[in-house]
């Protein structure tokens, strides 16, 4: 327990420190000694300084970077590798799909007019080093990285291995393809100009979706999704959902559909033809008692209704604007 708990201050005081500042909670019977020493008790005291440098390096292995490293620093240290490749399809000029699972790194999906999928990767990683240091050695590669993709049917399937080398895809398709993209750390997602039947999910990154035309489903945990329609499959449902963002979506000035949404914030619109419906309770019986429930959804119909689009974050507005 105690190790555990040794683990948790060490990343917090890493997360402090790449701030500048250590915060500690007043109301908590803990003192930070000038030497970083932590005393929780008369019998248990850490030595934080001692354990800093191990989740620093932690942290930089969960996300694929250097710890706090921003701007011209970042630049520096990490350099940047091109490989490009061109997958042929069985059946070009036939609706097609896509999959891809990055566990590091961003993804742009574009619609052109050729009949094979290109897929361009970056890989970054840490600059060899010229200068040996203190300990006579020197980088000489922070490694290689692994992509499998491959083509059965129409469908294309590229996967990434590993966390801590960041690759982003920047990847196009012809225009009647379908998308199935899930990305993790630094996992901003942008598709443009696709046709199709679209899942996308990131957990840290936002989403854009510009120009497309079917039906889609996105979600994300931090950033703001935005979806721009050319066009909507009439009677497809479809759902937008983040924590940490705006709900942004546009659709063409005849669509109609159906809407259950959720937020802590505002919600907004500029279409004249958008009712409001009464929320009505939940109701049912418990054994011998009765239970009224009601839930926090504001429900509407678009140009009189349709299939159903829910859409919902915690702390952001949603928008539901006229194309």
């Amino acid at each position: 327990m105690k190790k555990v708990i040794v683990t948790l201050l060490a990343i917090c005081a890493a997360f402090s420190m790449s701030a500048q500042k250590i915060k500690v909670d007043p109301k908590m019977k803990v003192k930070v000694t000038p030497d970083l020493k932590m005393t929780m008790g008369p019998d248990f005291e850490i030595d934080l300084g001692a354990h800093i440098e191990e989740a620093m390096s932690s942290i930089d292995g969960m996300f694929g970077m250097g710890f706090g490293d921003s701007g011209d620093k970042w630049e520096e240290k990490y350099q940047q590798d091109t490989e490009e490749l061109e997958i042929p399809l069985s059946k070009p000029g036939e609706k097609g799909k896509l999959q891809v699972e990055s566990h590091n790194g961003t993804v742009k999906v574009s619609a052109y007019s050729g009949p094979t999928v290109k897929v361009k990767m970056i890989k970054y990683s840490k600059k060899v080093e010229r200068e040996s240091g203190k300990d006579g050695m020197r980088l000489l590669s922070s490694g290689g990285f692994n992509v499998e993709a491959e083509e059965r049917n129409n469908t294309v399937k590229i996967e990434t291995e590993g966390w801590n080398n960041r690759i982003d895809f920047e990847i196009q398709v012809p225009a009647n393809f379908s998308l199935d993209v899930q990305t993790y750390n630094n996992g901003a997602i942008e598709i443009e100009g696709v046709n199709g039947e679209h899942s996308i999910e990131s957990y840290n990154g936002p989403i854009t979706l510009n120009n497309i035309s079917g039906s889609a489903s996105a979600s994300t945990y931090n950033g703001e999704v935005k979806a721009t329609f050319s066009a909507v499959t009439a009677n497809a449902p479809m759902i937008f959902t983040t924590y940490n963002g705006n709900v942004d979506l546009t659709v063409p000035a005849g669509t109609k559909f159906s809407t259950k949404m959720k937020t802590f914030k505002d919600i907004f619109t500029d279409f004249e033809n958008f009712a409001l419906q009464k929320a009505t309770p939940q109701k049912s019986k418990e054994g011998n008692g009765y239970k009224v429930k009601y839930e926090d959804w504001v429900e509407g119909k678009l140009n009189g209704g349709g299939a159903e689009v829910t859409m919902e974050t915690r702390n952001g507005n949603i928008y539901i604007r006229k194309g």
